[in-house]
């Protein structure tokens, strides 16, 4: 054989084998991608909710992403810690918890969990897909999508220091609460550049809010919220605070002149998510400079594409929390589940609340029972008004 031609083909095998290794590295994490050296936190996101609205989902969208340092509710802590204070005046211990933790000072924490022997000491652990990774475990590749009851068997020894070294190699951290009620008190946060703190504000119906708030365990909260050992009997008092709250948090973030930077404020309705997940997916995704991978990308087309009623929080088929199933009808079960009188109830509750973020009222069983009556503004109305 020419000698030319020979050295032709070992150089195109060789540019070949190399394209090959590049294409496996981009699909699969290596030991060395999983543990990045010298890594500084850039990026900071806080998803601030209620209780019931979706924010599960949109912090799984950030979890599942092999640069996201995500941690699940840990406020409940200082909830739990000091429940015999009133809601508001455990803001600025929350709001410290939270510089805290997005400086990776984990320390903190240890003055609000009963225990910091074993990361399993810590709320929802099992929901951050980084302590079930290395540096804080080998459950899971960095870059897999985690299933929590593996993570459960195999992590829940992981010494309680491993969740600070752990928040340490990511260069994003996500942290997801329903337990902050006033944004006024994330101001200093909000102001504080070298943090990066951006905020996603996620609303829901309160129709829907109310009618999934049956299927969960929320007695604890609601007794805190509405001040009595009996909290069953004062549930209109907990859905007038929570929708209060979340009307609150828009008006303080959309004062005058701006407390803080605008473009650190994402006012976002579970309806228009739940309508085109991936556009907003992606649109996130670009914004704070995260990669999507091809196989977190059929992640949420998979737990998207389900028509079916969604898992609430009793259900023990292993799925990760209630959001496996979850798909544009999930914004229509309230009209399914909930008589009219309990709906106007709420209506009444949360008129201010349903005026400021684009939810019609109904005015009869029929038009509660008639599906193809919009109850939304359309997204694009909403947007500009807003």
């Amino acid at each position: 054989m020419n000698p030319s031609v020979r050295f032709s083909r070992v150089c195109l095998l060789v540019l070949v084998s190399a394209l090959m290794i590049l294409y496996w590295k981009k699909q699969h994490c290596t030991v060395f991608d999983q543990i990045p050296q010298g890594r500084t936190v850039k990026t900071r996101l806080l998803i601030l909710s209620t209780w019931r609205a979706g924010s599960s989902f949109v912090g799984q969208l950030f979890n599942q992403n092999p640069d996201v340092f995500y941690l699940m509710e840990p406020i409940w802590h200082v909830w739990k810690l000091l429940s015999t204070k009133p809601p508001y005046l455990l803001q600025p211990a929350a709001r410290n918890l939270l510089r805290s933790i997005f400086l990776c000072d984990m320390e903190a924490l240890t003055s609000y969990v009963y225990k910091d022997e074993f990361i399993s000491d810590l709320f929802m652990w099992q929901e951050s897909r980084a302590l079930c990774t290395p540096p804080a475990c080998n459950a899971f590749q960095r870059c897999d999508i985690i299933d929590r009851l593996l993570c459960i068997n195999d992590c829940m020894q992981v010494p309680f220091r491993k969740i600070e070294e752990a928040c340490r190699t990511y260069s994003h951290i996500v942290v997801k609460a329903v337990r902050l009620l006033d944004l006024k008190v994330l101001y200093p946060l909000l102001r504080d550049q070298s943090l990066n703190l951006t905020i996603i504000h996620l609303v829901r119906d309160p129709r829907a809010i109310f009618s999934s708030r049956q299927y969960a365990r929320l007695n604890y909260s609601n007794a805190m919220l509405s001040r009595s050992k009996n909290s069953e009997s004062n549930v209109n008092i907990v859905m007038q605070k929570v929708c209060d709250a979340q009307v609150r948090i828009y008006n303080a973030a959309r004062a005058s002149p701006p407390p803080f930077p605008r473009n650190h404020y994402h006012l976002v309705r579970f309806e228009d998510l739940a309508k085109n997940p991936l556009d907003y997916f992606k649109m996130w995704y670009q914004a704070f400079g995260l990669t999507m991978s091809s196989r977190l990308e059929s992640w949420v087309h998979n737990i998207t594409s389900v028509d079916e009623k969604p898992i609430h929080y009793g259900s023990k088929d292993g799925t990760l929390m209630p959001i496996s199933k979850f798909s544009k009808r999930t914004t229509q079960y309230w009209r399914e589940n909930l008589s009219f009188q309990k709906v106007q109830e709420v209506q009444h509750l949360c008129r201010e609340n349903m005026k400021v973020f684009g939810y019609h009222p109904v005015q009869s069983e029929d038009e509660l029972k008639d599906s193809l009556l919009q109850l939304v503004v359309p997204q694009k109305s909403f947007q500009e008004e807003h």
